[in-house]
């Protein structure tokens, strides 16, 4: 009668500990990956990606400076894999006199996460379309049409137009060119410059339209236009070719850069160390004794620490080049190459290995 009475009142206290049990069977049971790390793993690996595309070009365009050869790795893709789980435990125990522990109750979790990150080198074929073929004429006319100014985008894809001879290896562009980017960028503002795709024959032709306007600015911009690459005055309708000088009055030749050669411009915008100036370890420029030397296009510094404050930067040889975070013009023009690349990168494109991530 005595053990009946006595196993009688310890069911209250069984009756307590029981909700609780429950309730961490059941959180263990429910663990889950929140949805919140979309968000941060986006804007996470967004900004380091975006940050390792900047230094890789700006180490290419330096490279190039060097005479050594350029090294591009793509970021195929970015697979974050997440593993989370739990358990929990429970054990009751009747007091006695020889085991005084109660109640006993365990728990444990684990986490993890696997990010796997694919490179694929730019070789072959695709190192061709993207580097070494010069920008397609109707292209550099397209960025003007999208809102890139004439003064950007002139200066920076265009070797010559019309016999007017751009910035090369540091000596400065005929005035003329310099003239035309000017004159380019104005009737550009006022809407009087455009392109337009006509199919043909032979294939698509791309026509620029320069329009006549009531405007003083606007026609004496685009008289200059005209006289500057010598173009008949009584049409506004002239054919884009490639090649150096022009076929007849009413064609626009240029002789359009590669994204090779783009870099090889830029990189001789980098002040480079006194040492590496005389020694011939670096190309030299063209500029000859008495020329002005041109306005490089982004300023690149170099020095023997790595900068506070800088827009990019990376080591080479020794030393460390940047571009100054202050420097609005070279952070545009330079951000203006990296944009160019998405350009000059045509036709198919090699499959990126396939990555399998087993699910957990």
């Amino acid at each position: 009668m005595t053990q009946v009475a006595d196993d009688i009142s310890v069911l209250p206290w069984l009756r307590h500990w029981i909700p609780g049990v429950l309730a961490l069977l059941v959180l263990a049971g429910c663990a889950s990956v929140s949805p919140q790390h979309v968000t941060t793993d986006r804007m996470d690996y967004g900004q380091v990606v975006g940050d390792s595309w900047k230094r890789q070009t700006l180490l290419n365009v330096v490279r190039l400076r060097y005479a050594d050869a350029p090294v591009f790795l793509d970021i195929s893709s970015i697979i974050n894999s997440y593993t989370v789980g739990g358990n929990a435990n429970a054990q009751a125990t009747l007091p006695s006199n020889t085991n005084p522990d109660v109640f006993q109750l365990g728990a444990g979790g684990n986490w993890s996460n696997t990010p796997t990150v694919t490179y694929q080198p730019l070789m072959g074929d695709r190192f061709t379309r993207s580097l070494l073929q010069p920008i397609p004429p109707s292209a550099v006319f397209q960025l003007l049409q999208g809102g890139w100014p004439a003064n950007l985008v002139l200066p920076t894809t265009v070797g010559s137009i019309n016999g007017l001879r751009n910035t090369i290896g540091g000596v400065v562009a005929d005035p003329g060119f310099t003239e035309l980017a000017l004159a380019m960028t104005r009737i550009q503002r006022a809407g009087g410059v455009g392109i337009r795709v006509e199919p043909r024959k032979d294939g698509t032709a791309v026509v620029m339209v320069i329009r006549r306007g009531n405007d003083n600015e606007l026609g004496a911009d685009g008289h200059r236009i005209r006289e500057l690459l010598g173009l008949d005055e009584a049409i506004s309708e002239f054919q884009i070719a490639y090649g150096l000088v022009p076929e007849k009055n009413r064609e626009v030749a240029m002789q359009t850069r590669s994204m090779m050669e783009i870099m090889l411009q830029l990189g001789f915008g980098i002040d480079l160390p006194a040492a590496h100036a005389t020694d011939g370890r670096a190309l030299p420029g063209q500029r000859q004794p008495g020329e002005v030397e041109a306005k490089p296009l982004v300023h690149i510094h170099s020095g023997t620490q790595a900068p506070g404050d800088a827009y990019a930067a990376v080591p080479y040889k020794g030393y460390w080049y940047w571009i100054d975070d202050t420097d609005i013009a070279s952070k545009r023009n330079f951000t203006f190459l990296m944009i160019l690349f998405s350009l000059a990168e045509t036709g198919q494109t090699t499959a990126a290995p396939i990555v399998t991530v087993p699910s957990r």
